[in-house]
């Protein structure tokens, strides 16, 4: 699932962070991937790929 992300995606992930955000923005591409709250703007998560694929419930295309 990771190979379908660009930066700019927004992820809605399985399970909520605990501050009850699900909605990222992805900021960065690497070994990891570090996605920004949407609705916190200070909120920063890293997650690898494996973690990443289990957890990733849907994803929403960047809007060009």
């Amino acid at each position: 699932m990771h190979k379908d992300l660009e930066i700019g995606d927004y992820v809605i992930l399985k399970k909520s962070h605990p501050s009850k955000t699900t909605k990222w923005k992805l900021i960065k591409i690497g070994a990891n991937y570090k996605f920004q709250s949407f609705e916190i703007y200070n909120l920063f998560i890293e997650l690898d790929r494996p973690t990443m694929d289990k957890t990733i419930k849907y994803i929403e295309k960047k809007e060009n």
